[in-house]
């Protein structure tokens, strides 16, 4: 099957009406999360990307740890990259599905699966709090050292 008849095939299957990908991407709102469907030529593969959102600007460090740690051997991300969009600097999860491997129903357990993924990333990027904002709740004056145990980044 190729990019715009597994799409059609699935659109057929759950009711989505508008869901073409004539010119190589299409999106869909699953639950809240705006994803995107790629036809990637390149690798025969359609890519599901899944937004998650930006972090506090000085959280952007703790976040990249995460997500490195996150990425190896896709332990943390159920066969999905979790990666910064450099255009936007949005964080997201982007997950292949080969072609010659994919139907209509792995392709929505896929999709399911990345958006579970992308919604408990969320919540780490917003538990993520800056060192700015641990400062001022432990009204702690700014010497330019971040102690990494009272604020918060890790737990003793």
């Amino acid at each position: 099957m190729d990019f715009i008849e597994l799409l059609a095939a699935f659109a057929a299957k759950y009711g989505i009406e508008g869901l073409d990908g004539a010119d190589g991407a299409a999106e869909l709102d699953i639950d809240g999360f705006r994803v995107e469907l790629l036809d990637d030529t390149q690798t025969r593969s359609l890519l599901a990307c899944a937004e998650i959102g930006l972090p506090q600007p000085d959280a952007d460090g703790v976040f990249c740890g995460l997500m490195l740690k996150a990425n190896f051997l896709l332990r943390d991300t159920e066969g999905a990259t979790l990666c910064q969009n450099p255009e936007t600097g949005a964080y997201a999860l982007v997950r292949p599905f080969p072609l010659a491997l994919t139907d209509v129903e792995s392709l929505g357990a896929g999709l399911e699966s990345l958006v579970n993924q992308a919604e408990n990333w969320r919540k780490v990027l917003a538990g993520l709090r800056s060192a700015e904002e641990v400062r001022s709740e432990a009204q702690v004056p700014d010497d330019g050292h971040h102690d990494m145990i009272s604020s918060g980044f890790f737990h003793v």
